[in-house]
């Protein structure tokens, strides 16, 4: 015997348990080296590729319903699979602004938020990479649609995310054991960010009252107007329109190609003039534009039903060419489902998006369809290589929405939406999350099987692919919020969520990882890449500072151009660190001799 080997009990040894338990510590890539004809039943038996399945088990379809037998077939395959991961880039962004987007705008105004806080808010509750957000998602933004910052919140927030950056990594580095009031801390410091966030709106609101005030004796005294006035009123003016969030009118096609088209016009390194900002639409004469109490409660029913379930928009198919009645056709079945399940309600849409009897189907349709997404995602059952959809709960579900559905057909009209319409907003916010959550995982899975038969490793693809797809329903988001002119939402976004990424997500493997309980283990969580990431992410932070202040706090293309450059220099450094070619920045671990 080796005497190198313990014997266990039993007269088994370390090496036997190890063989025994091959599969369960396999990586998945090892699977990429054995003959095809053996990779149908190791794929599925290796614990590793069971965790790269979401509601599609594509090594299963690949290797054992397919059966692929040669190398040219499996790269043709991740073709496809590429192809797959643009559709559901498609579905996200029709999802985000057609459904999120609308909502999100209508509750910010509700909640008399302005644009800062709602973006560090709603909008930074998306768990991606906060470098890729940083970098990808805020030189899009400012790319596409240079606007005026707001200095001192950007400024906050930058500084905010720096120490909760700083905070992280020295619970990483300092060893020792990791405790739950480490979590706390962090908790704790995201806490105070969003405190700060709305005493300082509070603040500025009582600021804008005194200057009213203020003006308002001056105006009294015809000799009070001279430059102290103007001045203020100067100042007024800026701090309303930093506390104003407006329904701005963002759905017309032609003033949206209008912009597209300025994009190639002005140059893709020349920064544009900035656009006046847009009028606010009259969200209370939407509403009610088409109402008339002499009209039956129930007028042009079915009319009313089919356009607003058509999938292929008239307008657009009348100004599109071929090729875009073309994609309007493809993409129509998909744009059936959506609309059939997730309500439309928008303050820019006559009546508010409000369809009598597609709503009433909807109050059927969506908790039905979301309760079956999420709890057949949990229990994770699979009949061949696709999910088994799990009814045993939602089939319930329709023992109160259709009794619910029938009142609200009964009550409400066709030509006006009903007061409590809004409501409906909770089916829109908790569909189209549950739409985009299954989309963000779907195209992981994706990337990642694309990464294992190309052989990447695990650690490459979570700070490049894994990094991209998570932050790819932010870069969606705040890049059609900034086109809608809410650029200042769409960048309190991407700072504030990357704070919320950092500090709320490490503090959670804080709190209920045990594995962490031990000593020196906190590397675990910072992995291989940490210390390359958090150097990048500093000097993103550091130089995201520098040219908002160099630049006066207007977001510029050629601001765009840098992020975006900073993050190509990260992959290739993360590509040379795989390939070996050059050393990361972490320190080599020594193990001590026992």
């Amino acid at each position: 015997m080796n005497p190198d080997t313990k014997e266990l009990k039993g007269g088994a040894t370390e090496l036997d348990l190890e063989f025994s338990n091959y599969l369960a510590i396999m990586d998945c890539r090892a699977v990429m080296r054995l003959p095809y004809k053996w990779r149908c039943r190791m794929a599925t038996q290796a614990e590793d590729c069971k965790r790269i399945i979401n509601f599609f088990n594509y090594f299963r379809m690949m290797y054992c319903t397919i059966d692929i037998d040669g190398k040219w077939t499996e790269i043709g395959f991740m073709f496809l699979f590429l192809i797959l991961c643009v559709i559901i880039l498609w579905i996200m962004s029709f999802n985000i602004d057609s459904f999120f987007s609308p909502a999100l705008k209508i509750v910010s105004l509700k909640l008399h938020m302005n644009e800062y806080l709602a973006g560090i808010t709603f909008l930074a509750f998306a768990v991606g990479n906060a470098l890729a957000i940083i970098l990808m998602s805020g030189g899009t933004v400012c790319f596409l649609k240079p606007f005026k910052m707001n200095g001192h919140c950007v400024i906050r927030d930058l500084l905010f995310l720096l120490l909760g950056v700083e905070i992280v990594r020295y619970f990483m580095v300092k060893g020792g054991v990791v405790t739950k009031w480490n979590s706390i801390v962090l908790v704790a410091v995201y806490v105070v960010y969003v405190v700060v966030n709305v005493i300082d709106v509070l603040l500025m609101r009582r600021q804008i009252k005194k200057l009213r005030q203020e003006l308002e004796v001056m105006q009294m005294d015809s000799s009070s107007l001279n430059k102290e006035y103007f001045k203020k009123m100067i100042l007024l003016r800026s701090m309303e329109e930093d506390d104003d969030i407006r329904i701005h009118a963002t759905s017309d096609r032609l003033s949206l190609g209008r912009r597209i088209s300025d994009l190639t016009n002005t140059g893709f390194f020349v920064t544009p003039k900035p656009e006046d900002r847009p009028e606010p639409v009259d969200y209370e004469a939407n509403r009610t534009n088409l109402h008339n109490r002499e009209n039956p409660k129930n007028l042009m029913l079915f009319r009313e039903f089919l356009d607003s379930l058509n999938p292929i928009d008239r307008e657009e198919w009348k100004l599109g060419g071929k090729c875009r009645r073309a994609f309007l056709v493809i993409r129509s079945p998909i744009v059936f489902v959506l609309l059939l399940f997730i309500p439309l309600v928008d303050y820019e849409k006559d009546k508010h998006g409000w369809s009598k009897l597609l709503n009433c189907i909807q109050i059927v349709t969506n908790p039905f369809v979301v309760i079956t997404l999420v709890h057949s995602s949990i229990m994770s059952q699979y009949t061949g290589w696709y999910i088994s959809l799990d009814y045993s709960i939602s089939m319930w579900s329709p023992a109160v929405t259709v009794p619910l559905a029938v009142v609200v057909f009964i009550h409400a009209r066709t030509d006006v939406p009903p007061v409590y319409h809004l409501v409906f907003i909770l089916l829109t916010f908790c569909s189209s999350v549950v739409t985009i959550w299954i989309s963000v995982a779907e195209l992981e899975v994706l990337m990642d099987i694309v990464a294992i038969v190309f052989n990447l490793s695990e650690n490459f693809m979570s700070v490049t692919i894994g990094a991209i797809s998570n932050a790819t329903p932010d870069i969606i988001a705040n890049s059609h919020l900034a086109m809608q002119g809410y650029g200042r939402m769409a960048f309190a976004a991407i700072i504030g969520g990357p704070v919320f990424a950092v500090v709320i997500s490490i503090s959670v493997a804080f709190l209920f990882n045990n594995r962490l309980r031990q000593e020196d283990t906190a590397a675990w969580v910072y992995g291989e890449h940490g210390e390359n990431c958090y150097i990048f992410l500093v000097i993103a932070i550091i130089t995201t500072l520098w040219w908002s202040i160099t630049f006066n706090f207007q977001g510029r293309r050629s601001a765009g151009v840098y992020l975006w450059t900073i993050f190509i220099i990260f992959i290739i450094y993360a590509a040379c660190v795989e390939w070996e070619l050059v050393h990361d920045f972490s320190k080599d671990v020594f193990f001590k001799p026992k």
